[in-house]
């Protein structure tokens, strides 16, 4: 059997993470690959937002720092828990999100860091965008969670740094705004 790959979609919200994930697995799927997603919000929004009201806090928040220590790393450890299971058995994940603290510890590039398996095969792609249109992006979907930062836009966006993994190279950039099947194209070259 060879060796499950965890693939890491990357970028700040509104880049196009979950929209490129969910192709991306269509095109495996026609292929006949098998792979899991796991999104980190989707895997915790059941519980994160009733651990923040119980917390005290608003259930959509996703940007204070109560959130940031009380509920964000469970979300994360819970994620990687359960892909520890599908790589067990072989197969492969894919986790759309930012995964900042990961990537700004370097976490993201050590299997055993992470708790996957010693064998997984590690691969990342930072997702670029510019600002209007993630803006735009983050609009339309309508997604509470993401309230405060269209209500302070500036101040979140002010806050937004290049990780210094995808500035010094480790982590290949990947425009978002070229058409899908040049994104998919990309992505299928860093699986090789």
């Amino acid at each position: 059997m060879a060796e499950p790959t965890a693939l890491f979609i990357l970028g700040h919200a509104g880049t196009g993470k979950s929209f490129l994930t969910d192709h991306f697995i269509q095109r495996q799927r026609d292929k006949a690959s098998a792979w899991c997603v796991l999104d980190k919000d989707v895997v915790s929004e059941c519980w994160s937002g009733a651990m923040l009201r119980a917390l005290g806090a608003d259930p959509n928040d996703r940007d204070s720092p109560l959130f940031k220590e009380k509920v964000r790393d469970l979300e994360y450890l819970t994620t990687l828990r359960i892909a520890k299971d599908q790589l067990d058995i072989g197969l492969n994940v894919a986790f759309p999100g930012p995964w900042s603290r990961e990537l700004a510890s370097s976490a993201l590039f050590s299997a055993s860091a992470l708790g996957l398996p010693p064998a997984t095969r590690l691969r990342h792609v930072w997702l670029e965008l510019s600002l209007a249109e993630r803006k735009d992006r983050i609009a339309r979907r309508a997604d509470p969670r993401d309230q405060w930062k269209l209500n302070n836009w500036h101040a979140y966006t002010e806050a937004l740094k290049r990780p210094i993994p995808v500035q010094d190279g480790r982590v290949p950039v990947l425009d978002a705004s070229l058409p899908l099947e040049k994104q998919l194209d990309a992505l299928d070259a860093l699986l090789r």
